[in-house]
């Protein structure tokens, strides 16, 4: 983590937490645009790919962590009608943008909160979805913990997150767009160039699939499907509590 930096300030796991607040706070009112611009739209058919995946459960309480502006959320509701619907995120800007697209919705709320101390009962939660905001908690593990904490037993996780790509023949166009692209497009579209090439870094500080796979086990999860994008550039992975 000693290469992450925001604002000039080096990211440690004594103040991820509170960095990754300021930043989510500072480009929320750009942050769907930014995401379409950046991965050409893939992370709306990502995400719509892992709503389909799920749309046989019947899910009473879903949590959607690291909700943000809601895009997940959105996706769930119209195929979970019955479903409450928890969007959780620790950026309050973030949630006020999520807020506008369920202002007749009466199914979902929303809890502002850090998701290693996630403000839910035990065993109370029957799915839980999280879309590319895993690598930015300020401890992985302790999420982790927290979600089996708050799972029902048998229920799953639908956890979606891009991963250090390893395909040799995308590496060079990757690393280029990643790394000198995506922190301009950042800087003249959002006007923070830093928060955009903390979010490519992060990624490249973010273990590898399998790694990803093998913290999850540790804390009482089964892996049982595995879903690649890409090349491996993005994973869709569906976690049992056992």
């Amino acid at each position: 983590m000693n290469n992450l930096q925001y604002k000039k300030t080096y990211i440690r796991a004594s103040n991820k937490k509170k960095i990754i607040k300021e930043l989510f706070n500072d480009v929320s009112e750009k942050y769907n645009l930014m995401n379409d611009i950046m991965s050409f739209g893939l992370h709306r058919l990502w995400k719509r790919d892992m709503i389909n995946c799920l749309k046989h459960e019947d899910p009473k309480v879903i949590l959607d962590l690291a909700g943000g502006t809601g895009d997940i959320s959105k996706l769930l509701s119209n195929i979970c009608k019955h479903s409450k619907i928890l969007t959780y995120d620790i950026s309050i800007n973030m949630m006020l943008q999520s807020k506008q697209k369920f202002k007749y919705n009466k199914m979902v709320s929303f809890i502002n909160g850090s998701a290693e101390e996630l403000a839910i009962s035990d065993d109370s939660i029957d799915l839980i979805t999280l879309g590319f905001g895993l690598r930015n908690f300020s401890n992985i593990e302790k999420a982790i913990s927290e979600c089996y904490r708050v799972l029902k037993f048998g229920k799953k996780i639908y956890c979606l997150e891009f991963s250090p790509s390893t395909n040799i023949n995308l590496l060079p166009f990757y690393n280029f767009y990643s790394q000198k692209v995506i922190p301009k497009i950042g800087k003249r579209v959002a006007r923070n160039e830093d928060a955009y090439r903390y979010l490519v870094e992060s990624i490249k500080n973010f273990p590898h699939n399998i790694e990803l796979k093998n913290i999850f086990k540790k804390y009482g999860f089964f892996c049982y499907n595995e879903k690649k994008y890409l090349g491996g550039i993005a994973y869709l992975n569906v976690f049992y509590k056992i």
